[in-house]
């Protein structure tokens, strides 16, 4: 606990002071800092470290409602609070406010470094317990090979993207991205330099797109990458993009072997009636036709198409210009 930052609460310029050098005399702290005000803590809060607060408090003191607004906010809920008072009284008022610990100002050293000791460790157990906890839930959220969004990322983002579409009632696109002739080439060169492809191709989705974009491992060889706010004619650009950064991959990877391309379909809800389920339907949709116009192509799906194997309009983008969305 050598970076600990105890933050401190005083009306009063000597119980200030008093409070330094209590906490000064423990050795637990790295930085200790006076605040004016509980607006003081909040701003300190947003994106500084904090340890524990300590705050002088007085038998008069009937309300803290800065003590309610930390504790019903989940990452500081849990902060150690520690009050300061100078009698019975004012220890009582303390803990009914809501401190952690209440103690009192003229307390033996040796019991207060026991008593703040206590309540950091607790706190850095909680850090660590926390930040586990989100580890997990972004493995969950993550595949393995490819570290891109997984099937369960990918489901809830474009509900997420639909819902904001009916309220909002701005377009959203959807990449459906399949690498060509994929069984080939793990037959040919083994799973090993097949999973190095994946993640590689995984690599190139990312680098190509915004950072507003979702991009996720769909299944098997298939990506998928998800587009807020974003209409067809812009989506297409991210899928030149993709195309120019997986060609780049593959000069770099497979002299001597077959080349590694990727065929593209791309479908857009410019409506807010446009189901996800029927957006994936029609991303697909085009992505097949990519595949039998010859591969290594992005087709985009229209409204006019008819029912498989019929009729199918399309946009046919195999060189696209290259610019900014």
């Amino acid at each position: 606990m050598m970076n600990t930052t105890a933050l401190i609460i005083a009306n009063d310029k000597t119980k200030k002071t008093q409070l330094i050098n209590h906490l000064s005399a423990t050795g637990l702290f790295k930085q200790i800092k006076p605040l004016g005000s509980s607006a003081a803590l909040f701003q300190h809060l947003k994106s500084k470290r904090t340890d524990m607060v300590c705050w002088a408090v007085e038998r008069k003191n009937r309300k803290a409602n800065w003590i309610s607004k930390l504790h019903s906010d989940e990452q500081w809920h849990d902060l150690p609070l520690i009050a300061f008072a100078e009698d019975q009284q004012g220890l009582i008022n303390g803990f009914n406010l809501g401190a952690s610990d209440s103690v009192h100002v003229e307390i033996d050293s040796t019991e207060l470094s026991a008593r703040m000791n206590r309540h950091l460790e607790r706190w850095q157990r909680l850090l660590e317990l926390r930040q586990s906890k989100e580890q997990l839930q972004k493995m969950a959220l993550t595949d393995p090979l490819t570290k891109l969004g997984n099937r369960a990322t990918f489901d809830m983002s474009i509900k997420q993207a639909a819902a904001c579409t009916q309220r909002s009632g701005s377009p959203y696109s959807l990449l459906m991205i399949d690498l060509d002739h994929f069984k080939n080439f793990n037959d040919n060169y083994g799973h090993q330099t097949g999973d190095t492809v994946l993640r590689s191709v995984a690599d190139a989705i990312r680098y190509s797109a915004r950072d507003a974009d979702i991009c996720c491992r769909y299944g098997g060889e298939e990506f998928a990458v998800i587009l807020p706010d974003t209409k067809a004619n812009n989506a297409e650009v991210l899928a030149e993009r993709i195309h120019k950064q997986v060609a780049k991959v593959s000069r770099k990877q497979t002299s001597g072997r077959m080349p590694i391309t990727v065929s593209i379909g791309i479908s857009c809800a410019n409506r807010n009636d446009v189901h996800p389920t029927q957006l994936i339907e029609e991303a697909d949709q085009a992505l097949y036709l990519a595949k039998d116009n010859g591969r290594n192509r992005t087709e985009t799906w229209q409204p006019d198409y008819v029912s498989p194997g019929v009729q199918f309009s399309y946009n046919s983008s195999p060189q696209l210009a290259f610019g900014t969305y």
